[in-house]
């Protein structure tokens, strides 16, 4: 084990946070990496046959890409919430009761209360948010195009993310080559070497792609459609996936609004007020605030500069304790014509606007457990009852889809 030692020189906290999630996909050779804060060096572990000099050049060009300053990462906070809370193991207390299970690097199963949790959540999304907006359910595929998503720019924003879809190729010898293999010695990687088909799919890593592409060429009428769906999406994000705070597949609910642009943003703006009213009554500590999109390209200063600028998405970010951070549970987002345009949508002879909403239920069940614990009935007044009424409604309905 060697170690590549990089300065870095006064990244602000919103800079630095997300660099430290960007060293993950510097260089495979890196094992581990911390930042050393008497120093203001990164210090990363490397693999003993590593090429130094190379880890230490992808490091830098991080580094460069994240101290750009000139542009500046506006904030406007819209609602805090703080106080003291204990620091909960609360991923230690949910392996051990069996209210979740591990099931290979970022994968999770819920059940018991923590599956009731998430229940509770997503009836609250029906009752505030999809009723107020009659947003109409859509279902979508979990995996998604990638002509789609090279069309959203994906690939040039965000990546480190994605999780392709293969499959073997469709040939009598290499399948019973790899069935016979397997057979014998059981599954390996090097089983898959050089009998997959190209490549065209990827898992979806994120809802609201399919609705756009599902409207290509549509012309609606004034003011637009809102619709919402539930998705289990994917985003690979190397070793950042620790407990539950970023999970690898995990389960996103949105509603989306195509149409006008006065239908998009009055949606949006109601629905942030709906957001905070939630957040004020299950008493959570976080903000909601102004955030940029981690984006992992050269002009990421440049983008995400600009989404702060225009409030182009704003995050309710909960606290968790034990791990000294916040993590964002629901975001709010604008992308004005980008959709409209990238998929031929419109509204009368105008490109439509869009904007969407989206839940990540598994880390609003993560902050939950974290911030009150796992005993419910300590848990805040508001909370404690809902989710006492609603464990006991849904006992008897154990089919009961997040749909």
């Amino acid at each position: 084990m060697a170690q590549v030692e990089v300065p870095i020189n006064g990244i602000d906290p919103d800079y630095r946070s997300q660099l430290e999630y960007a060293l993950s996909f510097a260089d495979e050779a890196i094992v581990s990496y911390r930042i050393n804060d008497a120093t203001s060096v990164i210090e990363a572990e490397v693999s003993a046959k590593a090429d130094r000099a190379s880890v230490t050049r992808k490091i830098r060009e991080l580094v460069q890409r994240y101290e750009k300053r000139e542009l500046g990462l506006a904030k406007t906070v819209d609602f805090k919430n703080e106080r003291d809370l204990p620091a909960i193991d609360a991923w230690a207390q949910l392996l051990e009761r069996k209210w979740v299970t591990q099931v290979g690097q970022g994968h999770v199963i819920l059940r018991g209360p923590a599956a009731q949790l998430m229940s509770l959540i997503n009836s609250k999304i029906e009752k505030m948010f999809v009723d107020c907006f009659k947003a109409e359910l859509e279902i979508y595929p979990a995996t998604i195009r990638c002509k789609t998503l090279d069309r959203c720019n994906h690939f040039t924003s965000f990546p480190e993310h994605i999780d392709f879809v293969a499959h073997l190729k469709s040939d009598v010898d290499v399948l019973n080559k790899f069935s016979s293999e397997c057979k014998e010695g059981g599954w390996a990687e090097e089983r898959h070497e050089g009998r997959m088909a190209e490549n065209d799919f990827a898992i979806s890593p994120s809802c609201c792609y399919h609705c756009y592409e599902g409207m290509e060429g549509w012309d609606l009428t004034a003011p637009g459609r809102c619709t919402t769906m539930t998705v289990a999406c994917h985003r690979y994000e190397g070793a950042n996936h620790k407990t539950m705070s970023r999970l690898r597949s995990f389960n996103m609910r949105e509603i989306v609004w195509v149409g006008q642009p006065r239908f998009v943003i009055e949606g949006r703006a109601k629905a942030e007020e709906l957001i905070i009213e939630w957040a004020k009554d299950w008493e959570v500590v976080g903000t909601f605030e102004t955030a940029n999109d981690m984006f992992f390209t050269q002009d990421y200063a440049v983008k995400a500069s600009f989404q702060r600028q225009q409030q182009a998405k704003k995050e309710l970010k909960l606290l968790i304790p034990q791990e000294k951070q916040s993590i964002s549970v629901f975001s709010s987002n604008f992308h004005a014509m980008t959709f409209g345009k990238a998929f031929n949508i419109s509204v009368g002879s105008r490109p439509a606007s869009s904007g969407c909403l989206g839940w990540g239920f598994e880390r609003w069940v993560y902050a939950i457990f974290s911030q009150f614990g796992l005993d419910a009935n300590r848990w805040p007044e508001k909370l404690r009852e809902e989710f006492t009424e609603h464990a006991s409604g849904s006992s008897t309905e154990p089919h009961k889809s997040l749909l």
